[in-house]
């Protein structure tokens, strides 16, 4: 319906009584699927850890020791610290979007977004705004802002975000990354450092809604960083990991066997 530019009709809509038929077709046939097993297991896009994110650094896939390791570290840390999704939000970027600086909180990365899933600009999102996101860096260690500066000189601070890695020193072609190859980055990463899991480039948003959510993060803070426009939507983020799991299977597990003396 939206490639035929129809959007008067909604068939999922409650409301519209048009459909009414068709909706309870559509709900028997999905609850006499589940039954039978299938959908009851959703396949998602698995977050990345801290554990694995530390076996990332140390695996040498991030870093500056080449012009590829650089870009993985800097496509990865825009999921993860602006929240950018799958490949869309990714294949558009500027360098101009991107600010490296610092003040009396120390250094920082400020990112400008642009258009969006969530905010198309026009009439209709004249009360919305776009990203406006200043991430301080804290670890000096890793400060995050020295990789984006060197990143950002590499590519003369103009032009599109992500190029052709060039094999020599820390440098880029003009050549564009095509939309395959992007859709691809988180795989490589997580292969390279052999981490096993469903990832993919999803799952660097959902790292970051997952690890702001663990945090004790408010919610609209995280829709902030997400650009999600509704608690229920940022909601869907928040689902348990193998870490929650295992800390409620120890408060529901049987108690452990007491040993008395005599």
């Amino acid at each position: 319906m939206r490639d035929e530019n129809i959007h008067n009709m909604n068939f999922l809509d409650e409301k519209d009584h048009r459909f009414g038929v068709f909706q309870r077709v559509l709900d028997a046939r999905m609850k006499e699927l589940l039954s039978k097993g299938l959908g009851a297991k959703v396949r998602q896009a698995d977050p990345i850890l801290p554990e694995d994110e530390e076996k990332i650094w140390n695996q040498k896939v991030f870093g500056m020791q080449s012009s590829l390791a650089l870009q993985y570290t800097v496509f990865f840390y825009n999921c993860k610290l602006f929240g950018l999704r799958g490949y869309d939000e990714h294949k558009s970027l500027e360098c101009d979007q991107f600010e490296v600086g610092c003040d009396e909180r120390g250094k920082y990365i400020h990112f400008h977004g642009r258009l969006s899933k969530t905010y198309k600009g026009g009439l209709k999102h004249i009360q919305l705004q776009n990203k406006d996101i200043k991430h301080y860096c804290l670890n000096a260690e890793r400060c995050l802002a020295d990789f984006y500066m060197v990143y950002l000189d590499a590519l003369g601070h103009r032009g599109a975000f992500y190029r052709r890695p060039l094999a020599v020193g820390i440098r880029y072609g003009e050549q564009v990354l095509g939309i395959n190859k992007i859709k691809g980055l988180m795989k490589e990463i997580t292969g390279k450092a052999g981490i096993v899991g469903n990832f993919t480039n999803h799952s660097g948003k959902r790292t970051c809604a997952t690890q702001l959510y663990q945090a004790g993060v408010d919610e609209q803070e995280i829709m902030s960083k997400t650009g999600h426009r509704s608690e229920t939507a940022v909601r869907k983020y928040k689902r348990s990991n193998s870490v929650l799991m295992e800390n409620v299977s120890k408060v529901l597990d049987p108690p452990k066997m007491m040993k008395f003396e005599g």
